[in-house]
């Protein structure tokens, strides 16, 4: 096909792939404002594996890369390697470069899954330009929620392109019967769990949702749905094989939430009334109502149904500013518009097939997240919810512009005014209110200890953990970190010696400690050490009186972070 037909033909998806990608890869490392100790795991993750082939704690060829606290999935630090290695790309920027990469793509996919889906559900024609198509790449290129995720180093852009083109590759095989565009889907599904860990959950709901797309049915039962539940688990059994695929879950669900214990006695305790003596017994209406397995299901329930609230979506949103922009909604208001008339049109009963198929699309994304402890209204968790909701608003929007291309107009002004509101708050606000979020100071602080080759480096853990920001910054040899994990010898206590509460990291030079006197000199000094002391340690302290004030690390706000002190 000639270029000119292409343009012709496809001007208005190319007009908003182009809008995609100017909103997210323009200031990637410019805002959010740095990058954050979970960026900066993924950094040194990649540093290890590319210097020989294991994580930071010495596991070859991970399925899971094994970092401080947790397990992380394996496929995202996999692609960030790989963008590492382009040309003119630091590591820094392959960290947020990956995932916005993906959401282009992704805005790519679902103009295409769009149309295949209105072919195959007879919503509407899709050789008009305005297609489902068109107006679903539009939505998600400018929604708060999308553009938030892939701008920053986070795994769930990859996931929902992964999962888009499987459904593509899918719907593509409903049409043509190509079992390649089967073999694809399935590989492309079975492989979501090692992308994002709620998705190993999330993958029991995958046949539910192809079996309501039509044409499923004669491929879906039968003999074949044994080698294509096979095909689809493949991946996440090698996980468990592997060991600690549940653990991620374990720390986060609602059904091992330590704080469940004490909630329950609270509530109790108030059916008994303020008046109640000392040791009443709880009666039995009151034990019943209030146990183990009403309490998380009562949980269960609320984090059902938040995150399709309209305070979540269109007021408050997730209230983590590593997350969303505090005060703005997960989508923009004026999609309120179109919402209400993509319903409407369901509502009519003309549609009922597809009605059914978001509905379990819908069902798909929240019940995962509903059960863990804050997945209510957490972002990442309900992430999924976006496709559903995209896929509504789109066809509410198509509906609406065969209606009234005027009020359609007017809808899409109101969403560009409230676009570039949001886009005001994000650049010339968000920036700066999110700082400590985002472990502003935290690589100015790095680049200051790295003036100090070869001296004792002493870092206070009381503004954020130094750890990650020290190995990753400093360049610490993977290998040598490695042997301090095999050894066991990452952290070793100081015992109060030299004045130091906390501990020295394998037998380097970097110790992570808070001082034991801050009044007066010690008599034992750490020979030759520069001291890295937060902001509230010096000014409610007496150390200036004993010791030299040097450089000050300060946040991009002007306001200082750390304090070089020297005995």
């Amino acid at each position: 096909m000639k270029i000119r037909n292409i343009l012709s033909r496809y001007w208005p998806l190319l007009l908003v792939l182009l809008l995609g990608a100017g909103l997210r890869f323009y200031g990637l490392l410019q805002n959010p404002i740095s990058l954050f100790s979970d960026e900066v795991d993924i950094g040194y993750q990649v540093q290890s594996f590319l210097s020989n082939g294991r994580d930071y704690q010495g596991n070859f060829l991970p399925l899971q890369f094994h970092s401080f606290s947790d397990v992380r999935t394996a496929l995202p630090i996999y692609a960030t390697a790989l963008v590492s290695l382009l040309p003119n790309v630091s590591l820094d920027l392959a960290i947020r470069l990956t995932p916005a990469l993906f959401a282009i793509l992704g805005l790519l996919v679902i103009y295409l899954l769009a149309n295949n889906l209105s072919e195959l559900f007879g919503l509407g024609s899709k050789a008009a330009p305005f297609n489902l198509g068109f107006w679903s790449a539009l939505i998600l290129s400018v929604i708060p929620w999308h553009f938030t995720y892939s701008r920053i180093g986070f795994e769930l852009s990859m996931l929902f392109t992964f999962y888009l083109t499987g459904l593509f590759f899918y719907t593509r095989f409903l049409r043509n019967q190509g079992v390649k565009n089967l073999i694809v889907s399935i590989v492309l599904f079975s492989l979501t769990p090692l992308i994002y860990s709620t998705a190993k959950l999330a993958l029991i709901f995958v046949p539910v949702v192809l079996i309501t797309i039509p044409g499923s049915n004669e491929y879906l039962w039968g003999k074949k749905i044994s080698l294509w539940f096979l095909l689809l688990f493949i991946p996440l059994g090698l996980i468990f094989v592997n060991g600690g695929a549940a653990q991620r879950f374990s720390e986060i669900s609602i059904f091992t939430d330590p704080t469940t214990p004490t909630e329950i006695d609270f509530l109790r305790k108030e059916d008994l009334g303020p008046k109640a003596p000392v040791g009443s017994q709880t009666y039995f209406l009151s034990k019943a109502v209030h146990n183990k397995v009403i309490y998380p299901l009562d949980v269960f329930l609320k984090n059902v149904v938040r995150p399709i609230s309209f305070d979540y979506l269109f007021l408050q949103g997730d209230t983590n500013p590593r997350h969303a922009v505090q005060g703005w909604g997960m989508l923009e208001k004026a999609l309120l518009i179109p919402l209400l008339f993509g319903l409407y049109k369901l509502a009519e009963g003309k549609q009922k097939r597809f009605l059914i198929f978001l509905s379990i699309l819908t069902v798909a994304a929240i019940i995962p997240s509903a059960l863990t402890r804050d997945g209510a209204t957490h972002s990442s968790r309900t992430f999924m919810l976006i496709l559903p909701l995209v896929l509504v608003i789109s066809f509410g929007f198509y509906n609406l512009f065969s209606s009234s291309r005027w009020l359609t107009a007017l809808v899409l002004g109101l969403l560009m005014i409230d676009s570039s509101l949001y886009l005001h708050d994000y650049w010339y606000h968000y920036r700066y209110t999110s700082e400590r979020s985002w472990s502003a100071g935290m690589k100015d602080l790095m680049q200051s200890v790295s003036k100090h080759p070869g001296q004792p480096v002493v870092i206070s853990p009381k503004y954020e953990y130094p750890l990650i920001f020290y190995l990753y910054y400093n360049g610490f040899e993977p290998r040598k970190f490695q042997d301090f994990e095999r050894q066991n010898t990452v952290y070793n206590s100081t015992s109060g010696n030299f004045n130091l509460d906390g501990n020295r990291i394998g037998d380097s030079n970097l110790y992570i400690a808070s001082l034991v006197d801050y009044k007066n000199k010690p008599t034992v000094l750490l020979p030759n050490a520069v001291y890295y002391l937060t902001r509230s340690e010096v000014d409610t302290s007496a150390i200036g009186s004993v010791a030299t004030i040097g450089d000050i690390i300060s946040l991009p706000s002007g306001e200082p972070l750390y304090y070089e002190v020297h005995y």
